[in-house]
């Protein structure tokens, strides 16, 4: 794929805006740690201002401090803690482009707390706390919490994912890219368990299912260990649920909003799912025309967008020991309206065009959301945890388009026509996790965990599909051929995952030497049924404009024969994945305060079995049947408190998607799709190098170069034949991934004035990647050419900027965020076809928050303010770019309001 000279500007542009701080000259700084004066334990959130002035800072998890930009001069410090002595420390010296740097000794007060215990949780909400678990842990992650998702507006897990660097989201594809590698080469986790996909043209849950309501934080590993999942290239994506922080809580919110699009449109809504989205699922019997669902949809009365939530939860102490108990829930609800006006289009592969049509998309989203979870310590050595959560998303949208398709609108003399498209999706997820930590000696700890899973996805009910043939200016008849149709479909995976791991500490000079060895399973069990019910043509002359199709297909005409009906024979297929993993590693500080290691072996048993009775294909079998060897290597260096180097390297494996190997045809309004039982199986060679300079407590600047060797890699293949039939293959012997990611995170300014109670601060942060992707395509009946990964975008930018300004319980949190994504390949072309590639593009969103004390605080959303257009092209044979796809989403401006009591 050709990269242009915009595209190299444009990140060149992003690097400059990075760079140019770290550039700038600093004056001096006071660092230091503030600590107990008898245990020396670090003290969190200890109070340090510079005397006299409102500059000062709070410390962090470590009990660290730094106060930055300061004058050469002699400066005194105020050094306060609840519960401490306040302490006054004078004649401090700072010199120009010098740290100096103090540890502060704090004694208790003399007052008494009757059997008081304090117990300490660090906030993984934080910006800040997960930031400094970054610096901590051996394996590189990054994560993304609850905070910053609320700052910036964020609504789901998937928006949030694309925040980190070298992940994107694809238009019109569920899940994200990392590295320009696509859902089948990530893993998604809840908890540390994986989940099932609710759809089987994917092998991850759609990130869109979790909500901000439900996320304490999102991490996101690139480099992998013996005890992670083994079937990723791309990454592991760990969704961490929310959990209670503190002893009590109860909070309530509601919010509505407008979509532009939306606003100025007579909103279609079809038949058959509630106000909740609960779908109606009847079929019809005894070859009766008995459908539950009306044909022609309504308009809807007042299309906003809306949701509402509550959340609460309590902790308890239980026994003679005060073991806490604690307990959370949040459960919510919300619709979302949008509108687009698209063109389709679609050309065989001697470049003639057989589609080009232009319609209007109504699309409908609902969703509702349950989350609990409990958890209890026993006697602070031993704790149990249990999580519940239940996820329903109903997505629907009726779509009307009108234009030329020689392949469907056969009984028109220009094969112009009408179609209008019914499609429900509602998709239901329950999952049921415990985990337990038992603390066996003072040295040998085991951790136990289950989760069971149910999916009811992909429940397609009847989906409504109905053609047209243009005859003479506005008179249409029903086509024939099996172009009048009812279909509905129905996925179910039953999924359980065990996990055990016992590890022994090696010696007591640091937490990280250790030995770590276990056992993981997964015991999956997908089924997929599809029935199709067709309908012959009722005779007639028709206008669109006027058209009622329930007076057309009914009980009456059926009986009178005005139409025939036909009850296909049903497409099944059937997945069982059993998979066992043994795992072995240790973790070691191989030199002190500098350098620790972390080697791992995994073997996996890979037992996956598919059998499938799908029309048009005779009936099969396919297994896939290894035994994977899998070592890894993590090592880190700390240069100094400042500079950290981390070093991975590893193989995995990435398993084709049950969809994928199975020959089950699906049919879109412009494409179908068809799996393929011949896939192999792809193994992924991975190395990471990352430098990461962290600037203070909340500052960073990183720096990662990492290179993958993939063999067998899969792709989408579009075999350009007149139907637009996609398929997957092992598209080519090998492929190479390597680029460059860098983020920064700054404030340009943080002031404190403890006396008043006051901050303003305004931050920036920046990621950018640059991503080389280049195989040499193998498929059957193609040129041998250079190509890439689909979804691998070659430069990739996220930038944010905020304001925050806080006053005793007053605040105000400001944020505006810009995405860029260059051109990448949407579909790998074959049979003499180019790729289809989606065009480049910047999205801007802003969101404003004002707290007006303890209790209300009001938001204010506004996204897509940029408002581009979304477009699918490909090259002729001739040179010329031809749209396939275009369209725009409008802006969703947003408003709501929250209650904590």
């Amino acid at each position: 794929m050709k990269r242009t000279s915009g595209q190299y500007k444009v990140f060149l542009f992003f690097i400059f805006l990075s760079v140019s701080p770290l550039l700038s000259a600093q004056n001096g700084s006071i660092k230091g740690t503030v600590v107990d004066s008898q245990t020396k334990e670090a003290l969190i959130g200890a109070n340090v201002t510079i005397s006299g002035t409102a500059n000062g800072v709070t410390t962090d998890l470590d009990g660290k401090f730094a106060i930055s930009n300061l004058n050469a001069g002699t400066y005194s410090l105020h050094i306060s803690y609840i519960g401490y002595e306040a302490q006054e420390k004078n004649n401090i010296v700072v010199q120009h482009n010098k740290e100096t740097g103090l540890e502060i000794l704090l004694d208790a007060s003399t007052f008494q707390l009757n059997e008081a215990v304090v117990v300490g949780k660090a906030n993984r909400e934080s910006e800040n706390t997960l930031l400094l678990e970054q610096k901590r842990v051996l394996l590189s992650t990054q994560a993304v919490g609850a905070r910053e998702l609320s700052r910036k507006g964020i609504g789901d897990a998937q928006a949030a994912v694309a925040q980190v660097s070298g992940v994107s989201r694809q238009e019109g594809v569920k899940n994200v890219f990392v590295r320009g590698l696509g859902d089948r080469y990530n893993a998604t986790l809840l908890n540390g368990f994986p989940i099932p996909s609710e759809d089987p043209e994917y092998k991850n849950i759609s990130l869109e299912f979790f909500g901000t309501d439900v996320i304490k934080n999102i991490g996101v590993s690139k480099v992998f260990s013996a005890s992670d999942y083994s079937d990723a290239g791309g990454a592991v994506i760990n969704i961490s649920s929310k959990e209670l922080a503190g002893d009590y809580a109860l909070g309530v919110n509601v919010s509505g909003g407008v979509n532009t699009l939306v606003n100025g449109s007579d909103f279609l809504r079809q038949d058959g799912s509630g106000y909740f989205g609960f779908a109606d699922t009847q079929q019809p019997e005894n070859n009766q025309y008995r459908f539950p669902n009306s044909l022609d949809p309504s308009v809807a009365a007042l299309p906003l967008n809306h949701s509402f939530g509550i959340s609460g939860g309590k902790s308890f102490k239980v026994g003679e020991n005060n073991n806490p108990l604690s307990f959370f829930a949040v459960a919510s609800h919300s619709v979302d309206y949008s509108f687009v006006e698209e063109t389709l289009r679609n050309s065989n592969t001697a470049g003639t065009v057989w589609q080009d049509q232009k319609g209007d998309k109504y699309s409908l989203n609902i969703s509702q959301l349950i989350l609990a979870n409990a958890t209890y310590d026993i006697n602070r050595k031993h704790n149990l945890q249990y999580n519940f959560m239940l996820v329903h998303a109903n997505h629907q949208y009726v779509g009307e388009y009108s234009g030329y398709n020689s392949e469907r609108f056969q009984d028109s003399p220009d094969y112009t026509g009408f179609l209008r498209r019914q499609q429900t999706n509602d998709n239901m997820l329950l999952s049921n996790q415990l985990l337990s930590g038992w603390e066996l000696s003072k040295k040998l700890k085991l951790d136990i965990g289950f989760s069971y899973n149910l999916i009811t996805g992909l429940l397609e009910p009847d989906r409504r599909e109905n053609y047209f043939s243009l005859q003479d200016k506005n008179a249409y008849i029903l086509t024939g051929s099996n172009r009048q149709k009812r279909f509905f479909s129905a996925l179910t995976d039953d999924d359980i995952n065990i996990k055990t791991a016992l590890t022994y500490q090696l010696d007591n000079r640091s937490e990280n030497n250790h030995l770590k060895i276990g056992y993981i399973g997964r015991f999956s069990d997908c089924g997929f049924e599809a029935v199709e019910y067709n309908f012959s043509a009722v005779s007639g002359f028709f206008d669109i404009e006027n058209l009622k199709l329930d007076d057309l297909y009914n009980q009456k005409n059926l009986m009178d024969n005005k139409f025939r009906m036909t009850t296909g024979d049903p497409n099944t297929y059937h997945v069982a994945k059993f998979i066992h993993s043994a795992f072995a590693e240790v973790s070691y500080q191989l030199v002190e305060k500098h350098l620790t290691g972390n080697i791992g072996f995994r073997i996996d048993k890979v037992d996956m079995a598919i059998d499938y009775r799908v029309q048009h294909v005779a009936p099969g079998k396919n297994e896939i049947d290894k035994i994977y060897s899998l070592p890894s290597l993590n090592l880190k260096y700390d240069v100094n408190d400042k500079h950290t180097i981390r070093l991975g390297a590893s193989k995995t494996y990435t398993l084709p998607q049950s969809k994928e190997i199975s020959p089950y045809q699906y049919v879109n309004i412009s494409f179908a799709s068809q799996g393929n039982p011949n896939l192999k199986p792809s193994d992924n060679y991975n190395a990471d190098l990352k430098w990461d300079y962290y600037i203070s407590s909340s500052e960073l600047f990183s720096l990662t170069g990492f290179y993958k060797h993939i063999q067998n890699p899969i792709g989408r293949v579009d075999e350009g034949n007149s139907a637009g039939l996609l398929t997957y293959n092992n598209i080519s012997k090998k492929a190479t991934v390597s680029g460059v990611e860098m983020e920064i995170r700054k404030n340009i300014f943080n002031r404190f004035n403890g006396q008043l109670e006051q901050t303003n601060r305004l931050s920036a942060g920046l990621n950018a990647s640059y991503i080389y992707t280049n195989l040499k395509l193998d498929i059957r009946n193609t040129e041998v050419r250079n190509s890439g990964l689909e979804g691998a975008s070659p430069f990739l930018a996220n930038a944010d900027i905020a304001y925050s300004y806080t006053k005793n319980e007053k605040s105000l949190l400001a944020t505006l965020v810009l995405n860029y994504f260059s051109n990448r390949i949407y579909t790998v072309g074959a049979g003499g076809f180019n790729d289809i590639i989606e065009e480049g593009l910047f999205t801007l969103n802003c969101a404003v928050s004002y707290k007006f004390d303890t209790h209300f605080t009001l938001k204010l959303k506004a996204s897509n303010l940029l408002n581009p257009s979304y477009q699918l092209t490909r090259e002729s044979s001739s040179g010329e770019k031809i749209t396939l796809n275009e369209y725009k989403k409008g802006q969703n401006i947003n408003i709501g309001i929250s209650y904590d009591f």
